[in-house]
């Protein structure tokens, strides 16, 4: 079986904002059935259409005739009506014109005899006015001689019809009630389909005659004509059949399947090939009726069988199982089934997704490994992953041979040399038609690193402001501070170790974002960061500060910055910081004030544990919460 698959991604804008994805694949290669199946529509609304006004688009957007564009969509056979009016809509002269029309657009032609001044359906079988009231020799006559007049004409214009209908939708016979099988007509209509094959032969014995029945799905019908036309002498060549998902009530799938076990049945029991000869859906539906089509001629060309024909595929307004758009003049998607590709909405097509490094996980300097994991709709479509570092392309992989891909790989990417600090990345994937994917950006952290408690604030939204950290090195050299931030606006200040000034630091205005800063701590012991705001505005909110040794140094260790206690042991005159539970200090006052006994401890903080003037208590080496 051969199956070739094309993605297009096609992103149209719906309610809400939401991005519908159309995945297309083709299902069969059109241009190798082009000689043995009948891409077919009926046309036959087209003149009448024409006289009204109404122009067509292609799919570009393109006014041209309608039949050139049927023919860019695939189509390359036309079905015309024919009642037997002397003129007008359905006439002989109208026939033959589009008959003309058809040949210069290299499209064969099936014409489709209705035997009635207007429509002929399962419904309406009428007799012409001009044959009322004739016995059934008169009107097989009249068939006979009706269907060959039409005939001559168009192949005297230089056109011979590779198709002929002997009657449209023949459900219970044709001409009634005197052909009506279902009133003791049968004997009469087989009389009449013979009338109709004896003169399809008489002017060209090329022509393939067609009987013709609706509900493609319902064999026990089939059976019931076809054995009553067999029983009383009436020949064929081609089965036709009507397959409207509409009419018979069933979804696609369950149609489809129905039609192709009746067609099966139809070519053993009586050793003629068949074709439908009349489908459709609803244009707004395109996606489906797009879906119900390629499928039903993916499996008829599979299965040998001549052809299938859209009823009316041009028509707009009036009827409503046409396949073009009214609003936009253009055809559906519905169209390109005859070219073989079938659309399936999906609500995604790719997805990529980073996997290592993880969200904040810190790995070790120098080689990383990236990996990421792309899903897509297709198997064997993921083509290539671009790897970016930090903003920069860092590399890319493609895929030797998609086939053991398949529609799912985890690819991995190794990166060298990268330095010390934080790190982000991100990949996007690219198919085999050119579609693309981005996966979520990681941010992760090269080289060992501590991670220090959160500092203390002091008037963190004042100029002046100030947030501590307390750092205990047991190894001076080179550090890396790096700090995690948010802000609301661009916001300065000043960065301090021990009270000195060491750098200028300035945040943009983020609600994620990383600084660095490089310090040297000259000597073991601990020491006091400080951030002190220099804007007007304040400090920006810290959520973290990492320490990355960058001369192999032992990590750090968090110090405690929330003050001393005790500067004269166990004095009743001793005086403490008292501080809030936020970290703010909130006055100086004798130990004998506060109504607490250091006992054994050497140096504690005094905290108001709920609000100022609360109860205080004394916690030993412990930061403030």
């Amino acid at each position: 079986m051969e199956k070739r698959a094309t993605l297009l991604i096609l992103l149209m804008v719906m309610t809400f904002g939401v991005r519908a994805i159309t995945v297309t694949d083709t299902l069969f290669n059109r241009s190798v059935h082009e000689q043995d199946f009948a891409f077919g529509a009926d046309v036959s609304f087209v003149p009448q259409m024409e006289g009204w006004g109404t122009k067509w688009l292609d799919k570009d957007g393109r006014q041209k005739d309608i039949l050139q564009i049927l023919k860019e969509q695939g189509i390359n056979s036309v079905r015309l009506r024919v009642w037997t009016v002397g003129s007008g809509a359905s006439s002989k002269a109208e026939v033959v014109g589009m008959c003309k029309r058809a040949k210069a657009k290299g499209m064969s032609v099936m014409i489709d005899f209705h035997y009635s001044d207007t429509w002929a359906d399962p419904g309406n079988q009428t007799i012409p006015s001009a044959w009322t009231d004739h016995s059934v020799d008169a009107l097989a006559k009249h068939v006979y001689d009706h269907t060959k007049d039409v005939l001559s004409a168009i192949k005297a214009a230089g056109v011979v019809p590779k198709w002929v209908q002997v009657g449209n939708e023949t459900k219970r016979g044709m001409l009634y009630p005197v052909g009506q099988t279902n009133q003791g007509g049968s004997v009469a209509f087989a009389k009449f389909v013979q009338a109709g094959y004896d003169a399809v032969k008489a002017v060209d014995s090329t022509m393939q005659v067609i009987v013709h029945l609706p509900d493609g799905h319902d064999n026990s019908l089939y059976r019931s004509i076809f054995d009553g036309l067999k029983k009383n002498g009436a020949k064929w060549d081609i089965i036709g059949l009507s397959a409207y998902p509409r009419w018979s009530h069933l979804d696609g799938p369950t149609m489809i399947t129905k039609v192709m076990a009746n067609i099966n049945d139809l070519k053993s029991r009586y050793k003629t090939p068949c074709m439908v000869v009349e489908t459709g859906h609803y244009p707004k539906e395109a996606v489906v009726g797009n879906q119900y089509l390629v499928g039903v001629m993916d499996r008829m060309i599979k299965n040998g069988d001549l052809g299938c024909f859209y009823w009316e595929p041009e028509s707009m307004g009036g009827y409503d199982m046409g396949a073009w758009d009214e609003a936009t003049k253009r055809p559906t998607v519905m169209m390109d089934a005859f070219l073989g590709v079938k659309h399936t909405e999906v609500s995604w097509m790719m997805k990529v997704r980073m996997l290592s490094p993880t969200a904040g996980l810190s790995v070790d300097e120098g080689e990383v490994e990236l990996q990421t994991r792309v899903q897509h709709q297709r198997k064997n479509r993921i083509q290539s992953v671009e790897f970016h570092l930090d903003k920069k392309k860092a590399g890319t992989f493609k895929a030797e041979d998609m086939s053991a891909i398949g529609s799912t790989a985890t690819i991995p990417f190794v990166l060298e040399d990268v330095p010390i600090g934080v790190h982000t990345a991100w990949a996007k994937a690219t198919d085999t038609s050119k579609n693309t994917q981005v996966s979520d950006t990681v941010t992760f952290f090269v080289g060992r690193s501590a991670l220090l408690d959160e500092g203390i604030v002091e008037n963190g939204e004042q100029k002046g402001g100030i947030e501590r950290w307390g750092m205990a090195v047991t190894e001076a050299g080179a550090y890396r501070l790096l700090f995690q931030y948010g802000s609301p606006a661009l916001r300065g200040g000043e960065l301090r170790l021990n009270g000195d000034s060491i750098a200028k630091a300035y945040f943009q205005k983020n609600t994620d974002a990383y600084q660095s800063f490089d310090i040297v701590i000259p000597e073991p012991g601990s020491h006091l960061l400080e951030l002190v705001a220099t804007s007007k505005t304040g400090l920006p909110l810290i959520s973290s500060l990492r320490v990355f040794p960058l001369e192999g140094q032992a990590l750090p260790t968090a110090a405690d910055v929330t003050g001393v206690g005790s500067r004269s042991g166990e004095e009743e005159d001793a005086m403490m910081d008292v501080y809030t539970l936020g970290g703010v200090l909130v006055r100086q006052a004798p130990l004998s004030q506060l109504g607490i006994s250091l006992g054994q401890r050497s140096s504690a903080v005094v905290v108001l544990p709920n609000c100022v003037g609360g109860t205080p208590y004394i916690v030993r080496k412990q930061r403030l919460k």
